[in-house]
């Protein structure tokens, strides 16, 4: 999985780098988006777009569920 973000994040981090880093920028920052991304992928992170979608879904089977709820309440009451 890649972190839309995760090249903004290690720009801010280098570039807030105390002097010059020189010629060992792109070697910094290749090591900061490979380390940074296991990390990531070690801790199970979504992104934002999955997690929305989870949450979409999760509230039309809540609506769902309530409906449901709603119909065996009416047919109790018919028994």
């Amino acid at each position: 999985m890649q972190i839309p973000d995760i090249d903004k994040l290690i720009q801010s981090v280098v570039s807030n780098l105390p002097g010059k880093v020189g010629p060992l920028g792109d070697e910094v920052q290749d090591y900061l988006r490979q380390n940074l991304s296991a990390a990531l992928k070690k801790m199970d992170i979504v992104t934002r777009h999955e997690f929305d979608v989870q949450t979409a879904v999760l509230q039309k089977t809540r609506s769902k569920v309530d409906e449901m709820e709603k119909i065996i309440k009416h047919l109790e009451s018919k028994l």
